[in-house]
Order: structure tokens, then sequence, then C-alpha cells
């Protein structure tokens, strides 16, 4: 008697990663973790947002402020530590603007719009996760801030996009 034939478990293993990635990354987790600075680091970039200055600017840049304010607060530490928790700070103020982005976005879709924007969800944090993990084996720098800078860069770009749905600006 034979065994059936097993059925790839592909599915089943997308999922569980794309749940773990939910949870580590976690946009639109409602009780995700935040770093102690990221409201305040998300405060900057807001005000960044609102700042006349920036009218015809690229909107990625008020993340600018939040690596500047933590160089200033550790001053003359190790460069490369330092750029990598900074470069991380700024990853963790875009992650709370995006989350909070989602959730308004959430708040107004019906079941079968808020599963298509669940799978969008899913679909960017694996992008994320292979884009920026392929960045690490660019020649040049350090593979850990290149990574993390690929994040920040992303996580900035979704949580835009989100804020620019959630205020009914479309294109």
């Amino acid at each position: 008697m034979s065994r059936p034939a097993r059925k790839p478990r592909l599915l089943t293993g997308a999922a569980l990663v794309a749940c773990g990635l939910w949870l580590c990354v976690g946009l639109p987790a409602g009780a995700a973790p935040t770093a102690p600075t990221a409201d305040a680091d998300a405060a900057l970039i807001d005000a960044c947002l609102n700042d006349a200055g920036m009218k015809g600017r690229d909107p990625r840049e008020c993340g600018e402020r939040v690596i500047r304010a933590c160089l200033a607060e550790v001053g003359s530490s190790a460069a490369a530590m330092t750029a990598l928790a900074c470069e991380k700070r700024r990853s963790d103020a875009w992650g709370l603007r995006a989350r909070q982005a989602y959730r308004q976005v959430e708040s107004k879709l019906g079941d079968a719009d808020k599963r298509l924007l669940r799978t969008s969800q899913v679909q960017f944090e694996l992008e994320l996760r292979d884009l920026c993990a392929a960045t690490r084996s660019l020649p040049g720098g350090d593979p850990e801030l290149a990574a993390a800078a690929c994040a920040s860069d992303l996580v900035a770009a979704r949580a835009l996009t989100l804020a620019r749905l959630a205020a009914g600006k479309l294109p």
C-alpha cells in the first residue's frame, strides 16, 4: 500500500513567516511594543511634515530629524554603534506612524477590504524582509547599518502612503 502524496506545506510555512514578521515589525499590531523614544521621535517627524519649509520636498527627509536628535544625544560614542542605534530609532518612529495610519485606514474599511489591507501588509513585510536582507550582501559599508537603513526607508514610505490613504488623499 502506498502512502498518499504529501501536500506541500509552503503555504503554511509562508503564513507562519508572515505572522512572525507581523509580530516582530508589527505595523498594524495594536499592542506592538514601541521604543521609549518612539513617541517623541514620531512627534519630530510630525512637526517636520507640518513644516511649511517641507513643501515640495521628499517627506521621508523628516526622518533625518530623528537621526540628528539621536546623534546629538549620544555625543561622541562609537560611531558605528551610534549610527545603527540612531537608524533603528528612525525606523521605530516611522513604524509608530505607520501603525497609527494603518489603524486609521482599517477603521474606514469593510471586512473584505480589511482582509485586502492585511494581505498587502503581509506582502509588504515579506518585501521588507527580503530586500533588506539582500542589502547585507552589497559591497562596502556596514551590512547591519545598510539593512537598518533599508528597513527605515521602506517603513517611512509605507507610513506616508498609509497616512495619505487615511486622510483621503488618493492619487
